[in-house]
């Protein structure tokens, strides 16, 4: 008997211990209940305010939930061609009052975004749209400036000026050719001529080569005039020794369709244009650099140099 009231005793202090300890773990949960919706106050009146929440369970909202001011929703304004979207709501959000020295200040510290109607557009129909960015609001004074930068031309790269040095003046000289004339009686008369060429190194050879190619019949002054030098000649090569002219002509010099009047003709212009240089007294003829005896079938000798008096 004394053993079960003992057993008893022991049960009921047990079941006294588990209810404290769920009255305390309840009371705990009430209080971080409670710490919760103190800090959380605004927020959670402010949700049951929204849902109707006491409405529709008890009938009536408490005054101080339907006293409770709810977040601000961002207010939708037109400027120009661009919608507004003031994300802190109207009024004054620092407690200003509402003035235009207070609005303007707002304005530039908190700048509000700016959507055009047609970016509007775009993210409501495609859901991928990509905003663009924003662009900062400039003030009047940044504006002018901006497009004062704009109106200002572009300054050319500066380049330096070199004077453009003078063209070196080219020296003329003066040669003197041996061409012929026929006469109304047929006779041959020899005519020397003038020709204004660059000045250079080797004017011999200048005056022999301007021979070869034959009067420049669209000088007025050389019109009449001919040449007895078989075309097609080429002079090979040009040397003076010792007052004496080694001129070498090629194959075609030798073959004269004029005969010997021709011939000598074509010596003769050779040894005039030739002796007219002061270095030069007679001139020795070679065929392909060989010194022949006697020229074409004629037998005109041309084995030893010829000069002015040899015609």
């Amino acid at each position: 008997m004394l053993r079960n009231n003992q057993n008893n005793k022991s049960k009921n202090n047990k079941k006294k211990q588990a209810n404290l300890f769920g009255a305390a773990c309840v009371a705990l949960a009430l209080l971080i209940i409670l710490i919760a919706f103190l800090v959380k106050k605004d927020q959670i009146s402010n949700n049951l305010k929204e849902t109707a929440f006491f409405d529709r369970v008890f009938g009536n909202t408490p005054t101080f939930i339907s006293e409770q001011e709810g977040k601000p929703k961002p207010s939708v304004t037109k400027d120009g061609d661009a919608v507004i979207l003031n994300l802190k709501g109207e009024g004054n959000p620092e407690g200003g009052d509402g003035s235009a020295e207070e609005q303007t200040k707002a304005e530039s510290q908190n700048y509000d975004s700016k959507i055009t109607i047609n970016e509007l557009k775009g993210e409501e129909e495609n859901p991928d749209y990509n905003r663009p960015a924003v662009e900062e609001d400039l003030t009047a004074q940044e504006e002018t400036k901006r497009e004062e930068l704009l109106k200002k031309p572009e300054q050319p790269a500066k380049t330096e000026n070199k004077p453009t040095p003078a063209p070196k003046p080219v020296t003329k000289t003066e040669l003197q050719l041996c061409f012929t004339v026929i006469d109304a009686d047929g006779s041959v008369v020899r005519k020397m001529i003038k020709r204004s060429v660059p000045k250079n190194d080797s004017p011999l050879t200048t005056a022999i080569n301007l021979l070869l190619a034959g009067p420049d019949y669209s000088n007025a002054a050389e019109r009449n005039l001919t040449s007895f030098i078989p075309k097609g000649t080429k002079l090979l090569g040009a040397r003076v020794s010792n007052g004496v002219a080694y001129l070498n002509f090629s194959d075609n010099f030798e073959f004269n369709q004029e005969g010997t009047v021709g011939q000598i003709n074509q010596l003769m212009q050779i040894v005039y244009t030739a002796t007219n240089f002061s270095t030069v007294s007679s001139v020795q003829f070679l065929i392909n650099g060989q010194k022949k005896q006697f020229l074409g079938e004629e037998g005109i000798r041309i084995d030893s140099p010829l000069n002015k008096n040899s015609f």
